[in-house]
């Protein structure tokens, strides 16, 4: 007797979140030319009793069809409204029957991409807040394979995966593999959950070593003609030939790995397999004939061929051939991924493959309805030219797979949430790179007709295992300002309005709701830098006024043609937000060519650390922004004897030879040293004496001045010594003072 099974579509299952308000479409396969029945069945969750005359529960649906002849079948069910209530629904076809139980209806997101939205619970740690019960129950998550690659499976096969294996939508209760769930998806579920108060469910994608390329399907690449051309120049673009092709490079580059590994160990036992030293030779590309094999001749006689290989001068002589050493035949150094130089040629390494994470991850997912998406790029995007192109091939393949495709109510419409690239995927050799990536990235949601928000996370440095909670709870923060609460923010703040107060600039924003969050007390907002007609940036002061706006100006800029805000490829000192947490978007007015400001947050004197990276390598981390180099001292802040900003610097010192020295600490591979700072030839002290001692300052490169006895903040100004920009590697400090101990105050370091 044949058994035809039913087969669903694999994001319908018991446990699942169907998407309210829309319609659902199910298509899926049983026997051929037989009648398939639908059954929904509604039953209330919190344990009241219900009346059988009350049509909203017990059986709300029943629809049956005839499959064809492949047994192709599909259901449309109408829209529901969300609920905590659960759902049944029963297929019969025959004498076969599914049932799926504890279902829900509500909204459902769908996250991809890479980096952090792809950070498991279990290598994250939550924001200490109490969880509440009930909004625990309404979250669901479907978690298929993060690499697309499932149990057996090795390689990225041409062919759609029309199914997931054993992939089922997982609730809290089930800790084993909620451990394995997103934890940006988790965080971003609950916060969406707690607020609208019925079930959220994520399909949980994002993959940490994928790029957008992985998942723009072949479809959407022919559609996108100049997207086709943009990866076709690049190499990139793949056609079935093509792809089989690179699995067979696939399969030899792993033989080869392989063979080397057995040849290694033979060799190392002294049994040497010449044939397999020629399969490996051929498998690299090389022709076996061409290397001639050492003479190996019993080594007793002085020109044997191992004395002439162990490089001795005088002849030995062995008593057997155990003595033999050979580690000594000479053997062609072989690197792993080395084959053919075709094969190099056309070989791809699996992020930049087209579209194996859509034929892997998004084609079983065909026809879900959902409320939206959000998606994170990776490092390795920063390659791609045109990205708007790209972004421009992703939205057709989402448009594809999903639903609804057909939207005449905008409140049903899906919404995209992108997250924008971290500063540390910083590229050292072209750093400003990121910052143009980001703007177009935000640039391209202002043209796209779905609803869509943009988060950035360049205030977020230091390793932390909380931060993708916290982007979570910032994408839910968006997506409800997007879908449910026009008094919520609908993206990250951005500028959108400016007005002229003398040389001073009044900056306006949108998406600040419940207004600027300045962290400092006095009101000091650091981040912003100005240009004047020269088109050289310089730091700014900014001070938020009525926690609405920001007020931008510097006192030898009388005419401020441009302002930007975080435009450096590590703006530790932006840390402007709203009040709901979202940091404000690093910006510039325009993209005229400029000299952009570089890091001199050591010249504001009222910080002692900031957050940087050691080496291009190594992680951010909190680095000492001053050192005592000559002599001793204690460098602190002083926030109430200050000339400017919000402290000074106190240095209490004991000299060596009468000189004290200290530096800020420029060798951090963050502050791109040499420092550069253009259309300037001084250096400008405020300096304050409060011993009243005879001293000296000198500052290396820029020559020395007496400071003056008296209690009185006092402006020393020295000329910098070489042509051109003024140019720093290090900026040395010297307080000359025949005493030996002294004390004084530095503040406002300035270049005129």
């Amino acid at each position: 007797m044949q058994i035809n099974p039913i087969i669903l579509p694999s994001w319908l299952t018991s446990k699942c979140v169907f998407q309210q308000g829309v319609e659902l479409k199910i298509e899926g396969v049983a026997a051929p030319s037989a009648t398939i029945t639908l059954e929904i069945v509604k039953d209330p969750t919190d344990g009241r009793k219900v009346s059988k005359l009350d049509t909203d529960y017990g059986v709300i649906l029943s629809r049956e069809t005839t499959t064809s002849a492949k047994g192709k079948f599909s259901f449309v069910i109408p829209p529901y409204k969300a609920s905590g209530d659960a759902y049944t629904f029963t297929f019969k076809c025959l004498t076969d029957q599914t049932v799926m139980s504890d279902m829900r209806c509500g909204d459902v997101w769908v996250f991809l991409g890479s980096d952090f939205l792809s950070i498991p619970m279990k290598e994250a740690n939550a924001t200490k807040a109490p969880l509440k019960r009930k909004v625990m129950n309404y979250l669901r998550f479907f978690s298929p394979s993060r690499s697309g690659l499932e149990e057996g499976e090795e390689i990225y096969p041409a062919e759609d995966k029309t199914h997931f294996k054993d992939v089922e939508w997982i609730k809290v209760t089930e800790t084993s593999k909620l451990a394995d769930v997103s934890s940006s998806a988790f965080a971003f579920a609950y916060r969406l959950s707690d607020q609208i108060s019925y079930p959220v469910g994520v399909v949980d994608l994002a993959y940490n070593d994928s790029t957008i390329l992985n998942w723009i399907s072949s479809g959407a690449m022919d559609s996108v003609e100049a997207l086709k051309d943009a990866v076709t120049d690049m190499g990139l673009y793949l056609d079935e030939e093509g792809y089989k092709r690179l699995l067979e490079i696939d399969e030899k580059k792993k033989r080869t790995e392989k063979l080397k590994k057995e040849y290694r160990d033979t060799t190392d036992s002294g049994d040497i397999d010449i044939s397999m030293q020629d399969e490996l030779k051929r498998l690299q590309g090389e022709d076996p004939d061409d290397i001639k094999p050492l003479d190996i001749d019993f080594p007793t006689s002085g020109d044997s061929s191992l004395n002439a290989s162990k490089g001795h001068k005088e002849n030995i002589s062995f008593s057997s051939a155990s003595q033999l050493d050979f580690n000594m035949i000479p053997e062609k150094k072989v690197d792993d991924s080395r084959l053919s130089s075709e094969d190099e040629r056309q070989f791809i390494k699996l992020k930049y493959r087209m579209s194996i994470l859509y034929r892997t991850k998004l084609v079983p997912l065909k026809n879900l309805a959902v409320r939206g998406f959000c998606f994170s790029p990776d490092m390795g995007e920063l390659l791609f030219d045109r990205y708007d192109l790209f972004l421009m091939g992703l939205m057709t393949t989402l448009a594809d797979v999903f639903e609804p495709k057909a939207v005449f109510d905008e409140s049903v419409m899906p919404s995209v949430l992108f997250v924008t690239m971290h500063p540390n995927d910083v590229d050292f050799n072209d750093p400003y790179r990121i910052l143009e990536f980001n703007e177009n990235f935000t640039a391209f949601t202002k043209m796209l007709s779905m609803p869509s928000g943009i988060v950035s996370m360049h205030d977020m440095l230091l390793p932390d295992k909380t931060i993708s909670f916290i982007l979570g709870m910032r994408l839910a923060t968006v997506a409800l300002g997007t879908h449910f609460s026009p008094k919520m923010s609908k993206s990250s703040p951005e500028p959108n309005d400016i007005e002229i107060a003398g040389n001073k600039r009044i900056i306006k924003f949108s998406n600040l709701n419940s207004g600027l969050n300045a962290q400092d007390a006095t009101g000091e907002i650091t981040g912003f830098a100005i240009a004047g007609e020269d088109r050289i940036f310089y730091p700014a002061h900014a001070k938020s006024l009525y926690g609405m706006c920001v007020m931008v100006w510097r006192d030898d800029i009388e005419e401020p043609q441009s302002i930007t805000y975080g435009f450096s490829p590590f703006p530790h000192d932006a840390t402007l937000k709203n009040g709901e947490d979202l940091p404000i978007l690093p910006f510039r007015f325009d993209r005229d060519p400029a000299y952009f400001a570089p890091d001199l947050s050591f010249t504001h004197c009222d910080k002692l650390q900031f957050v940087g990276k050691r080496t291009p390598d190594s992680e951010f981390e909190t680095l000492e922004i001053y050192r005592t180099f000559k002599g001793k001292g204690i460098i602190s802040q002083d926030n109430i004897h200050k000339l400017t900003g919000s402290a000074s610097l106190r240095i209490r010192y004991e000299t060596d030879k009468s000189l004290y020295g200290f530096e800020p600490c420029l060798e951090y591979a963050s502050l791109f040293a040499p420092i550069e700072i253009y259309g300037r030839s001084r250096i400008q002290l405020s300096v304050f004496n409060p011993d009243q001692k005879k001293k000296k300052l000198i500052v290396e490169d820029f020559g020395e001045a007496e400071i003056k006895q008296q209690l009185t903040w006092q402006t020393i100004t020295l000329d910098y010594s070489e042509d051109g920009p003024i140019r720093l590697n290090s900026l040395r400090i010297y307080i000359e003072d025949k005493e030996r101990n002294g004390e004084i105050y530095i503040d406002a370091i300035n270049f005129i």
